[in-house]
């Protein structure tokens, strides 16, 4: 009878971790208020970001060992550089509930960019 308990808990608890998910993916709606605009913008980001972490990983790939490390260097150094850059951007903003909005598309904006940037990098070797 115990176990029963504990796995109806364990049912319980997971279907709510699962409305949880589901409310956040659906917060998102670009013609809607401005919290969910704002979601919309982190979740664009957040995509952005993720195609860049697959690029950066492909093109690691094709570069020679001490193109990487000069790859990696430049990597972290532009990552140090991207949110001080949006944050000076969205400080008009700062402190108004479109700030996350503002801030979220200038780091989407700025990920794309740097992309783009990575493709130079492809197959190159030490200079």
């Amino acid at each position: 009878m115990a176990w029963g308990a504990v796995a109806a808990v364990a049912l319980l608890a997971a279907g709510r971790a699962q409305a949880a998910a589901d409310a956040g993916a659906a917060g998102c709606d670009p013609n809607g208020n401005q919290q969910q605009m704002n979601d919309c913008a982190a979740r664009d980001f957040r995509a952005a970001d993720a195609v860049l972490n697959i690029r950066y990983g492909e093109v690691m790939k094709t570069l020679s060992p001490q193109m990487r490390v000069a790859l990696r260097n430049e990597q972290r150094a532009w990552l140090k550089g991207r949110d001080p850059a949006c944050k000076r951007a969205s400080k008009a903003n700062e402190g108004g509930s479109i700030w996350p909005l503002v801030f979220s598309a200038c780091l989407e904006k700025s990920t794309r960019k740097r992309t783009a940037e990575l493709d130079r990098w492809k197959g190159r070797e030490q200079q």
